[in-house]
């Protein structure tokens, strides 16, 4: 019900705002129509107060203007007077009068003044009466300007509560052709008030009428084409709520082609594949829950094949070494391994994956196992990875690819011989001194079938040290997207030279953890670090 309600409601809203619109759309109509009247009415009488005004200049000698004005009234002052007089009240002028103006523009001066007595009851301002104009705007000193200086004509319409008047004035020219008096022509517009009444209760009227239509219609659409579909609707999605997708059927009601028809439909489907989806969301959820049961299993075992046991051999005390990996899902591509080959020679093998997830893990599987397999017969580190490399190349169709870094120790000598497959060089630390063991790499493993791979050699004394990592380490990023880089690592391991082997792998760990913060990981992590202690 107050779904209902609600909807109810804003129909409501929508024909209220229909029953506003229309009054609104009345008023600016109305107004429009007045506005346009009225300026239409304007230009109508200045037309004709201008032509009356035009008519008045041409019963006036021009040049007589400072004769009459100096030596007073004569008999042609008095004929043109009478004929002023005619055509003011010929014409229902209120007044004509004719004016000079003083040069500094500060009085006028009246040559003629003509009153209509059916008009209005006024004072007519003799021959030679000064007015002053001090008091005037500047806008009306500059239209005096125009007719005088300019021989412009212009008309000003005033409007009062019984109607309006229009004054229109135009220059007064002599023989020379120069403005000499202005003429004005003050005129009644008793049309105005009556028309305005006439029209504004018209218009109004036909404005009620044909919004109490609009609306009337307006909202028997609204009802039908929205208001009652809505109204389904909404029953039937709150039925559908209610009762885990199920619907009533009443969508069936709703017709048409426009948007509440669609969502109707909409509605409909909705229903049939939210039903479909929960079905298939819980086989869904029951088939991830058995994926990640098998990837626990799958990370659990590939943890197991990675050597754990530190120190790795008690009757190898040559040694000191500790190895960590951290996959950035639940399995990763990332492996390390060391053991013994004959009691002299000792492998330690650090690998990287191309890729992530389980493709990775099995490709890593199968590396680890043909690395170990191949040195148990071979000392050389570089026919090892001819050997394992010749056998990756076959049917790789998957396109995988594996970095690898492989050295092999002999304990009672201290020799170490090394092979770098695109790896990362690893870091040594002899005579206090930390720098990368740098040769130039060659190719990754499963790269490119017949590869020729180089065996490298260094000596290393007891107290030497190698750490051994994957890219995950100098790759880790910040929120900012800055690596961690081969700069930090190298100062990090300066400070914990003389840390333990687990120690040096807690303290590059914990600072890598500082650098990237809360971003996360998005490569796997494997670092190994052996301290060689002699025999």
């Amino acid at each position: 019900m107050k779904k209902k309600l609600r909807i109810s409601v804003l129909g409501l809203e929508l024909i209220f705002g229909a029953l506003v619109f229309g009054a609104v759309m009345c008023l600016v109509n109305s107004y429009n129509g007045y506005r346009e009247f009225k300026n239409e009415l304007e230009v109508i009488y200045g037309t004709v107060t201008e032509q009356f005004a035009q008519t008045a200049a041409t019963y006036v000698d021009g040049d007589k203007i400072d004769h009459w004005l100096t030596d007073g009234a004569d008999q042609e002052w008095v004929e043109t007077t009478r004929r002023l007089v005619d055509i003011t009240e010929a014409a229902e002028i209120v007044y004509v009068a004719v004016m000079k103006v003083s040069e500094d523009y500060s009085q006028r001066i009246y040559v003629f003044d003509t009153v209509n007595s059916k008009e209005v009851k006024s004072k007519v301002y003799e021959l030679g009466y000064r007015q002053s104009l001090e008091k005037k705007t500047a806008d009306y000193i500059e239209k005096l300007r125009d007719i005088l200086e300019r021989g412009e004509s212009n008309s000003m319409f005033s409007y009062k509560k019984g109607g309006g008047h229009v004054t229109s004035s135009v220059p007064l020219y002599n023989s020379e052709g120069k403005p000499c008096a202005i003429v004005s022509v003050y005129k009644p517009m008793h049309e105005i008030k009556a028309y305005k009444k006439r029209f504004l209760k018209s218009i109004i009227i036909w404005a009620l009428v044909v919004t109490a239509v609009f609306v009337a219609l307006y909202a028997l659409f609204l009802y039908m084409g929205i208001i009652r579909p809505i109204l389904f609707v909404t029953e039937e999605t709150s039925h559908f709520a209610e009762h885990q997708g199920e619907l009533t059927g009443i969508l069936k009601k709703v017709h048409g082609r426009n948007e509440i028809a669609t969502l109707a439909k909409s509605v409909e489907k909705m229903s049939l594949d939210m039903n479909r989806y929960i079905k298939d969301l819980t086989n869904a959820t029951a088939e991830k829950e058995r994926l990640g049961a098998e990837l626990n299993v799958a990370k659990k075992i590939q943890a197991e094949m990675l050597p754990r046991v530190f120190p790795p051999y008690d009757n190898h005390k040559e040694v000191e070494l500790f190895a960590s990996m951290e996959p950035a899902k639940e399995v990763g591509g990332d492996f390390y391994d060391f053991y013994m080959i004959d009691d002299d020679h000792f492998a330690v093998v650090v690998g990287d994956v191309s890729g992530k997830g389980v493709p990775a893990a099995l490709f890593m599987v199968i590396t680890k196992t043909l690395l170990k397999d191949t040195a148990a017969h071979e000392l050389d580190p570089a026919k090892i990875f001819e050997h394992v490399n010749q056998i990756l190349c076959e049917g790789n169709e998957s396109g995988l690819f594996v970095t690898c870094w492989l050295g092999i120790l002999a304990l009672s000598t201290g020799e170490l011989k090394f092979a770098n497959a695109g790896h990362n060089a690893p870091l040594i630390s002899q005579n206090g001194e930390i720098k990368y063991l740098t040769t130039k790499p060659n190719l990754m493993l499963a790269g490119m079938d017949g590869i020729p791979y180089t065996t490298h050699t260094t000596q290393l004394a007891a107290g030497d040290r190698l750490f051994i990592y994957t890219d995950g380490v100098t790759e880790a990023t910040n929120s900012s997207n800055e690596l961690y880089g081969e700069n930090r690592l190298i100062t990090v391991m300066k400070y914990a030279i003389d840390k333990s082997s687990r120690g040096v792998l807690d303290i590059v760990r914990t600072d890598i953890d500082e650098f990237v913060e809360d971003a996360p990981q998005f490569d796997d992590i494997t670092m190994l670090e052996m301290t060689y202690l002699g025999k």
